[in-house]
């Protein structure tokens, strides 16, 4: 398994992965985090040519059903994960992933003491915080996210799913962490980065979805990146299977879409690893021309 690199639009000024991890990922990887002034937000999913992230089939709605397990982007979820403080995914893909465990190795196991050492490296916990967000405050508390040893988990809601949370499972709660942002109805990304960063000391934030939570947070100019799998593949979608793609609720007009320029493009056979970095909506970009002229 080796990841061949065909475009890098910048290469990294001082060498962060160790050698081994180079070999495997066909160069060096690190983020500017310097500017955005909360978590840096890094989104990675896989998708088909035709644009869809999941079957959405019982059982069958994972992203290895869209990428047919290619080690390649295993290993590279895996990566992004050892490089992360936290990972952050909705309660949707809690249930539907049953058992997954949000760490590098659970993924690419292959490469775990490798991910170890470069998380030692980076001055890191071993596992990064699993982050779950749920306005209902719907949670599964027996899943295995919350009974791993090493693996700190939070639960963050709106002040209806906290209090739900404390109904249903009051003598479950003392050993899992829950977080309100203070909000009714929904969470907002710009409150839950606030409580990232503030009680979690969260800089690096990879975004693992799914497509719905991950909209919320594009339409908020709160994605920084997006690691981008594209599988050699087309799913379809029909009146009675309409197949979820990369921003689900998040409705864009051409004045307002989000736009992001290629970072890198990598090679593993027929698979293309693609890295973006976002600039602005159009919209944006036409408001700040304004404001400078």
């Amino acid at each position: 398994m080796r990841l061949v690199t065909l475009y890098e639009r910048e290469k990294p000024r001082a060498p962060l992965l160790p050698t081994e991890l180079q070999q495997l990922y066909g160069g060096d990887l690190s983020f500017s985090m310097a500017s955005v002034g909360r978590p840096y937000v890094i989104g990675n999913f896989v998708e088909t040519i035709d644009g869809v992230v999941s079957f959405g089939l019982p059982g069958r709605s994972g992203g290895e059903e869209i990428s047919g397990g290619k080690p390649e982007d295993l290993f590279t979820m895996g990566l992004l994960r050892s490089m992360a403080d936290a990972v952050l995914f909705g309660s949707g893909s809690l249930h539907a992933a049953h058992g997954h465990l949000r760490t590098p190795a659970f993924v690419y196991p292959q490469a775990k003491e490798l991910f170890a050492q470069l998380r030692a490296r980076l001055g890191k916990p071993l596992l990064p915080l699993s982050v779950i967000l749920t306005s209902s405050g719907n949670i599964n508390l027996d899943e295995a996210t919350f009974h791993t040893p090493g693996l700190a988990a939070v639960v963050i809601t709106t002040n209806e799913g906290a209090l739900r949370l404390a109904r249903a499972h009051r003598d479950k709660l003392g050993s899992v962490a829950v977080r309100s942002t203070g909000e009714s109805g929904t969470t907002t990304p710009a409150a839950v980065l606030g409580i990232l960063a503030d009680e979690f000391r969260v800089r690096l934030l990879l975004h693992e979805g799914g497509p719905t939570v991950f909209g919320i947070f594009l339409a908020a100019n709160m994605v920084d990146e997006l690691f981008l799998t594209l599988a050699p593949q087309i799913a379809g979608r029909g009146v009675e299977a309409q197949r979820l793609g990369l921003a689900e609720q998040a409705l864009f007009l051409p004045e307002t879409a989000p736009w992001f320029t290629l970072q890198s493009v990598k090679q593993a056979s027929d698979h293309l690893l693609l890295r973006y970095a976002f600039t602005q909506s159009s919209y944006g970009a036409a408001l700040q021309t304004m404001a400078s002229g």
